[in-house]
């Protein structure tokens, strides 16, 4: 194991493995309502697990979020759920290995000229990790070549509606000019309806995009904090899909997944009411003493490694083998091109407290 550096982001103090917190509002927004802090693995995988007792859906939010995949619970969020896993065939997941490759080649290559020609330093955040994982979306979903300017857009609060649109104008193009795509896979599918597919399509687009941007970049910075385990990867002296999934659970790239309580129940001896959320912190989560072994310390080798970074239940990610093969792609793309990863300038953190992405990351072009 391999000593870390202080933490970037402080796990939360709390009385209890669930405690309630309270929810104060930015200074032009009330405060919320208050919510129970998750931070035990047992608990978590117990709320995650449950959807009967805690709902993913949310009675104070929008219809137009509500109706996403992930604020739905079973039944109707299982056969939905089949539905977008049969269009991320891991055959299909699979091919784009040999593109995803190339493509992190490139964006290195392109970012360390540009880098040795200046300064001497590369943004690993804005020039390989962002347009990498992004292009990549791009390739698996279906993104004609001329749209994928906007993909950063669809980041931004003020995105949803402009991806309404968009998703269903996807459709309707890979209707008319199918491909090898999961768009063309969800658009073909005739047991879908209009709404569920732009639904589908929606989806894929935000929780594809953030979350992978947000793990890809974040992993880097943590091979950055930790030089030995970097040296020791690049020597193949340990395995990278075993790296990939400690550096996820070091870095998780959503920091909470919340829920409601369908009805009276109890956690770890505290008594919740219907209607109280619920919310796992997942960075405390995955610092379980009770789970894991020195979790301060960094551990490429660790197995097993239960994290919950990419959820656990029905929720449980998605494109969770589509993420698993780019971050082990990039890594394995940035350990051949850079003998050191040298942090050359401040992190900077998202402004979100949700995400918890990379928007810089400056690196020596060693």
């Amino acid at each position: 194991m391999i000593p870390s550096p202080p933490p970037r982001h402080r796990l939360p103090h709390v009385p209890g493995p669930v405690s309630w917190q309270d929810e104060p509002g930015p200074a032009d927004r009330p405060a919320g309502p208050g919510f129970w802090a998750v931070t035990r693995h047992a608990d978590a995988l117990q709320v995650l697990q449950d959807p009967a007792t805690y709902s993913s859906h949310r009675a104070d939010e929008l219809p137009s979020l509500n109706r996403m995949l992930d604020r739905q619970d079973p039944p109707q969020h299982t056969r939905l759920r089949r539905h977008a896993a049969r269009a991320l065939a891991p055959e299909r997941v699979e091919r784009f290995t040999a593109t995803a490759r190339e493509r992190a080649r490139t964006l290195l290559a392109h970012a360390l000229e540009a880098a040795r020609s200046a300064d001497g330093v590369l943004d690993l955040a804005t020039a390989v990790s962002d347009p990498y994982t992004s292009l990549n979306l791009a390739d698996l979903l279906g993104v004609p070549h001329a749209d994928r300017r906007r993909l950063p857009r669809w980041t931004r609060p003020d995105a949803p509606a402009d991806m309404a649109g968009y998703a269903r104008g996807l459709i309707v193009h890979r209707r008319r000019y199918p491909d090898d795509d999961t768009a063309t896979a969800l658009a073909h599918d005739a047991q879908l309806t209009s709404a569920e597919l732009e639904m589908l399509v929606e989806l894929l687009l935000t929780t594809g995009l953030a979350p992978m941007r947000d793990a890809a970049a974040g992993g880097l910075l943590v091979l950055a904090e930790h030089p030995e385990a970097y040296r020791r990867l690049r020597d193949g002296a340990t395995e990278i899909d075993l790296a990939v999934e400690e550096l996820l659970r070091r870095h998780p790239p959503l920091l909470a997944s919340r829920r409601t309580a369908a009805t009276d129940t109890e956690l770890s001896g505290r008594r919740i009411g219907r209607g109280e959320a619920v919310v796992v912190l997942h960075e405390a989560v995955n610092h379980d003493e009770r789970v894991f072994t020195a979790p301060h310390l960094l551990d490429p080798a660790r197995t097993p490694n239960p994290h919950l970074s990419l959820g656990a239940g029905p929720h449980l990610c998605l494109g969770a083998d589509f993420a698993r093969l780019q971050l082990r792609v990039l890594y394995e793309e940035v350990l051949r091109a850079l003998p050191a990863l040298r942090l050359a300038g401040p992190v900077v953190p998202p402004r979100s407290g949700v995400t918890n992405g990379i928007v810089s990351l400056p690196v020596r072009a060693v």
